[in-house]
């Protein structure tokens, strides 16, 4: 007992006195030989406890922890928080206008050199024009579309003289291919176009990717927004075909750092059980979008009103940098340090009475000074082996993938020679993607992303494999029916990667 440290001063009751005990001050304490007495009757029979609990203030405080992601979406309140998401997939219903109406503008119709008159009969036809054979097993050929003889004496054969008429039955009347007669020796503009529209949306990505990162979304979203709007006009007056490409190129950056923005603010604005169903339904949108496309093509029947209207209603949009109608991401807020916007969310959580009371947002007011948080820079990210793993599993993924499906997309014959109908593959196509986006909903969040990944890309590649060594030996029906699987399963692991890779990224490299 005389190593007990002594009790400190409150923590027991009060003891009554007694007389003093004479003992020598070697001998041991006395021990009681009974029981201490019980108390007084006069005493509450209620229990007391032994010790006064100790004051709060004497307490020492505990360790502030900062505001997670989480507590920062909710200080939104749940309305105002469904209202952002709404906000975020409704532009995609346009930007599939200006992402997606590249097999439209670029569709080559059937055409053959300029004959005088005004209808020529289909004798003239056979006497002015040479016979092409087929390029392919089983194909008889045609009449050729390059080609015309001189004063149809059929003894010498040369280019098309005075350009071309063209047999429009699909798409638009008026597209690029039969404005600028990108035809026969002018055709390769038509794949300098598709290829440099791909380079703009990869540069989108990258460069605005990248600001989006460093200097927030809401600001690289307005700055797209508007470079979109501009460069949306500039395309639909082009008056050469280099100044389009041009143009286009611009216009996909543009258009792909908006999408990917919104596609980023979106999944931040959503708590985990919300973000597949979130990324659902902007995929649907922009499916519905590409529908609403093949729609005003067949209306208006002319490329420039076809990319007008979808640059046109992005305007409207620019109404998101309009201070409190599309704040920026609460998640990025955090993590870059942005004191003063965060005062917004405090705020706005004080003005509603739903959470005003809730214990969650206490940590909103034990902000932490900004020295205190950890910093985490570009360098230190990419030396993580993690990342890196995450990086190039996933990436060579969406590069396989999307690369297979936009070949399924642009199939346009079999080994017989015999090509489906423009509408059918549009159609098909976008349809396969609408599907991909309902499956993923009824078995990603049952299944996990890792299997349902595993599972679409064996089955791309089970397709693949299929058509490329046995499409010889296939049916119509049995080639039609593997073009499909590879085409729904490629979009299904394409869609499901890039969800995949947003998630598993940290904040500031999303």
């Amino acid at each position: 007992l005389s190593h007990v440290s002594p009790p400190l001063l409150g923590d027991q009751p009060p003891q009554p006195l007694t007389p003093p005990m004479m003992t020598s001050p070697d001998s041991p304490p006395l021990v009681s030989p009974s029981p201490c007495p019980a108390p007084p009757p006069s005493l509450p029979s209620s229990p007391v406890p032994s010790s006064p609990a100790p004051s709060t203030s004497s307490l020492p405080a505990p360790p502030s922890l900062p505001p997670t992601g989480e507590v920062m979406v909710l200080a939104l309140g749940r309305k105002k928080q469904r209202v952002l998401i709404a906000l975020s997939i409704l532009p995609n219903l346009f930007l599939a206008f200006l992402l997606s109406s590249d097999p439209l503008i670029t569709l080559s119709p059937p055409h053959h050199c300029h004959l005088p008159g005004p209808l020529p009969s289909p004798e003239l036809l056979n006497a002015s024009l040479p016979w092409k054979k087929g390029e392919r097993p089983g194909d008889s050929g045609g009449l050729s579309q390059c080609k015309q003889y001189v004063n149809s004496s059929q003894s010498a054969v040369v280019d098309c003289m005075v350009g071309w008429d063209y047999n429009v039955v699909e798409g638009l009347r008026n597209n690029i291919v039969t404005e600028w007669d990108l035809v026969c020796g002018q055709y390769w503009l038509v794949p300098v176009e598709e290829v440099c529209f791909i380079l703009g949306v990869l540069t989108g990505c990258l460069g605005l990717g990248y600001a989006a990162d460093r200097l927030g979304r809401s600001k690289t979203l307005l700055t797209s927004l508007t470079l979109s709007v501009v460069f949306g006009v500039l395309v639909c007056v082009s008056p050469y075909p280099s100044i389009f490409i041009v143009m286009r190129f611009c216009l996909a950056a543009a258009s792909a750092g908006v999408y990917l923005t919104l596609y980023i603010t979106r999944l931040e604005l959503c708590e985990p059980s919300l973000r597949l169903v979130g990324t659902m339904l902007a995929g649907l949108m922009t499916v519905a979008g590409e529908l609403l496309l093949l729609a005003v093509a067949l209306g208006c029947q002319s490329w420039r009103g076809l990319l007008g209207a979808g640059a046109a209603p992005l305007t409207l949009f620019l109404s998101y940098g309009i201070p409190g109608v599309f704040p920026e991401s609460p998640r990025w807020l955090l993590l870059s340090e942005r004191s003063l916007d965060m005062n917004s969310f405090s705020e706005r959580r004080n003005s509603n009475r739903d959470v005003r009371d809730d214990e969650s947002f206490t940590e909103l007011d034990s902000e932490p000074a900004p020295s205190s948080r950890p910093h985490l820079s570009f360098p230190e990210l990419f030396h993580s082996r993690n990342i890196w793993k995450n990086m190039c599993v996933l990436g060579f993924t969406s590069f396989i993938s999307h690369g297979i499906s936009h070949c399924y997309s642009s199939f346009r014959g079999d080994v017989r020679g015999t090509a489906p109908s423009f509408y059918w593959t549009y159609l098909l196509s976008v349809c396969a993607g609408g599907g991909a986006w309902l499956l993923l909903w009824a078995t990603v969040d049952r299944c996990g992303r890792r299997g349902i990944l595993l599972l679409s890309m064996t089955m791309t590649g089970l397709a693949s494999l299929i058509l490329l060594g046995l499409m010889e030996y296939l049916s119509e029906t049995a080639i039609t029916v593997f073009s499909v699987l590879g085409l729904f399963s490629s979009q299904a692991t394409a869609s499901l990667c890039i969800l995949f890779t947003a998630e598993v990224m940290p904040t500031i490299i999303r």
